[in-house]
């Protein structure tokens, strides 16, 4: 009996270990293209059509950042719901994606700009996290972004009911969960959000010290999205120590200055369609400056 279960465990390691070799070598070998947008920022993506990626169509977009040149990001929240090309264009960024997760209200919010997670701007705190469970963090609370002299960090949640007052930077804002930190996997919850394919929208630091803005299209027929287990996959292979998730679904945009179709170059699927023009509505945003 302990032979059959030994032999039904390693016949399962293999087939995973042959699944993830063919996973990574299609997005190895995928038809990447590559774009400089200005100095220190290269546009990268690739659109896998015939269902090699995880068994599936794919369209990955990837904002390549070397801090090396000066170029770094910044947090925008913004008091009304607005698309993140919006946000973008008028705070003068050369490229976005948009940023961690929020509640529905289009009237203007000057005490939380909609947001249900932490922002801080300016030394200034914008929002709080918001608890469904009294300091029982939700799944994107668990990591944060910290902008510190124009250089980004990723960081991990501690037990400490209100940890993200006391990081020590000019802006912060939390979101998750946490997809990688130095260079090890997190522990993904068995649970819905996690296991789903969905659109998704991350932000990486390489071992070289590169930021990498990501997004994964989903919902249609072009491009099934991925659940988180699969986005850090993508971080992994694009050679990313930390990693974090942000806001998905509907709300995943990139936004590029100049571009066509009001800059955005990925697929937003709040319309439905996969066209560039299913913008949706958010709090916050991503900016490159």
């Amino acid at each position: 009996m302990k032979k059959v279960t030994l032999l039904l465990v390693l016949t399962v390691c293999a087939i995973s270990l042959k699944s993830q070799n063919r996973d990574s070598s299609a997005f190895a070998g995928g038809d990447w293209k590559s774009q400089i947008i200005t100095s220190g920022v290269v546009y990268k993506y690739c659109h896998f059509t015939d269902s090699t990626l995880f068994n599936s169509n794919q369209f990955i977009s990837v904002i390549e950042i070397d801090p090396k040149t000066g170029r770094g990001v910044s947090i925008q929240p913004s008091p009304v719901l607005k698309e993140t090309s919006s946000i973008a264009s008028e705070n003068g960024a050369i490229a976005a994606v948009n940023g961690s997760f929020f509640r529905f209200n289009y009237t203007v919010d000057t005490i939380s700009y909609n947001s249900v997670d932490y922002i801080r701007k300016n030394g200034r705190q914008y929002a709080p996290n918001t608890f469904k469970v009294p300091w029982k963090r939700e799944q994107h609370q668990l990591g944060a972004l910290a902008v510190l002299s124009n250089r980004l960090y990723i960081l991990k949640a501690d037990n400490i009911s209100e940890w993200e007052k006391y990081i020590y930077a000019g802006e912060v804002i939390t979101s998750g969960p946490l997809l990688m930190k130095e260079g090890k996997k997190e522990k993904m919850l068995d649970a819905s959000f996690y296991t789903t394919r969905h659109p998704r929208t991350a932000v990486a630091i390489t071992y070289g010290g590169r930021i990498l803005l990501i997004t994964v299209d989903g919902r249609s027929q072009e491009s099934a999205g991925v659940s988180l287990k699969e986005l850090t996959k993508i971080s992994e292979w694009l050679g990313a120590k930390d990693a974090i998730n942000l806001d998905g679904g509907g709300s995943t945009t990139m936004y590029i200055k100049g571009m066509p179709d009001n800059g955005v170059v990925n697929h937003p699927c709040d319309n439905k369609k996969f066209d560039n023009f299913g913008e949706r509505k958010v709090a916050n945003a991503i900016l490159v400056l």
